[in-house]
């Protein structure tokens, strides 16, 4: 039945990597080029979901991360609208198969950055608080914010995580298990030059803003079901979100795919968090 769902919303657009369940205006963004994770190895990772009267279940839409312990980071273009009802939305955590275990958690508060721009997807960021703390354990915890003069390029070790489409047309299979893919980060300036070539040929414009990051390389990214998880990165002896999937072309593809930047939004972060 989800096998079923899941053809059904591989459809992309041009500029976001989220399942849909036909509610949200943007229609949606798997982990391409990845292998299955264990569990407990990314616990900040977390499913959410959107009830489908299709199948008559609360049903994957987008990613995210656990950064706080009442605290959820998304993608802005994976909630259905600026006065979105909380209780629409549901968040699965501790788990690395999507819908083994159904105990679910319900949001007491949704806040998408002030700045979001649902065309360009500048400050393509949300938070969703939980209505309890989390109990944190092996498989249960947050993942550590960079600091505003952290620098990240190629050298580092980053990975991206979700349960998207394995490519394009592909979708992720029963028991629906977690997959991580190690990508690497691209300089916004190589980036830039990627997507004016890949625009000249299609006649279509990506704009690239510095409150976006890139990273990904061909058959190697995210995909539909990916938008609003993190891009993690190994430094300074722990795991360090940088990005929030955001925005690509299309599925393993020769372009880099686009994050949201997490530095560009500390301030707006620790805000509501702290």
């Amino acid at each position: 039945m989800f096998r079923l769902l899941l053809l059904a919303l591989s459809c992309l657009e041009s500029t976001v990597f989220m399942a849909s369940v036909s509610i949200s205006r943007s229609k949606p963004v798997g982990i391409v080029g990845g292998q299955r994770t264990p569990p407990g190895k990314w616990p900040w990772q977390v499913s959410l979901r959107m009830y489908s009267y299709e199948v008559n279940s609360w049903v994957h839409i987008c990613g995210g991360s656990i950064i706080h312990p009442q605290w959820i980071l998304t993608a802005a273009h994976c909630i259905q609208s600026q006065d979105a009802d909380p209780a629409v939305y549901r968040v699965q955590v501790g788990e690395v198969y999507l819908y083994k275990e159904q105990e679910l958690l319900n949001i007491s508060r949704i806040i998408i950055h002030p700045d979001y721009n649902d065309v360009s997807k500048r400050f393509d960021l949300a938070l969703m608080q939980l209505t309890a703390l989390l109990v944190t354990s092996t498989n249960v915890s947050p993942v550590s914010l960079p600091k505003d003069s952290s620098t990240f390029d190629s050298t580092d070790q980053c990975w991206l995580v979700g349960w998207g489409n394995l490519l394009q047309r592909v979708p992720l299979q029963p028991p629906y298990q977690l997959h991580e893919v190690k990508i690497p980060i691209q300089d916004n300036k190589s980036c830039k030059r990627a997507y004016r070539k890949k625009s000249s040929d299609e006649h279509k414009a990506v704009a690239i803003f510095d409150d976006m990051l890139c990273a990904g390389t061909s058959g190697r990214g995210p995909c539909f079901g990916d938008s609003g998880g993190p891009l993690v990165c190994w430094k300074s002896n722990k795991w360090i979100q940088v990005g929030v999937v955001s925005k690509g072309i299309d599925c393993s593809n020769n372009l880099p795919s686009i994050f949201s930047r997490v530095q560009s939004s500390l301030a707006w972060i620790h805000q509501h968090i702290q």
